[in-house]
């Protein structure tokens, strides 16, 4: 199966790629916010890419860096991006993945940017949890 993350932000979006076979996500880009167009763009894209299913990170602790307000807007997002296309969407638990990109960065020396290491590791979660309900 083939994966598709998304660390949604009101002016950028960090995105990340999987494959469920491998187990293994790897960040992809940063890409600007620009509203309707970039869904438009994201919808054409995994579809041309035969993405199966796209996974958006939706801040769920709480007491983190985003509060209610971000939860509604990625939800916004999301429904607008399933409307945009027939691939599902799916919200994984995005909490302290920011905290762990920068981490990546100044301690593991990743080179790919912070949101795109967020998407990376949404997807992570994700796959991990797929691996677990594998197993029941």
């Amino acid at each position: 199966m083939r994966i598709l993350g998304i660390d949604y932000g009101d002016k950028k979006i960090g995105l990340a790629f999987a494959e469920s076979e491998s187990g293994i996500a790897v960040p992809l880009e940063v890409v600007p916010n620009m509203g309707e167009q970039t869904i438009a763009t994201f919808a054409k894209n995994a579809s041309k890419e035969d993405i199966d299913v796209i996974v958006v990170g939706v801040p769920l602790a709480q007491g983190g860096r985003h509060g209610s307000a971000q939860l509604e807007k990625t939800r916004v997002f999301i429904r607008a991006l399933e409307a945009a296309t027939s691939i599902p969407v799916v919200e994984e638990d995005e909490s302290y993945t920011t905290a762990e990109s920068l981490r990546l960065q100044q301690e593991e020396g990743a080179g790919a940017e912070e949101d795109a290491l967020a998407a990376m590791l949404i997807l992570r979660g994700y796959l991990e949890r797929l691996g677990s309900e594998d197993q029941l």
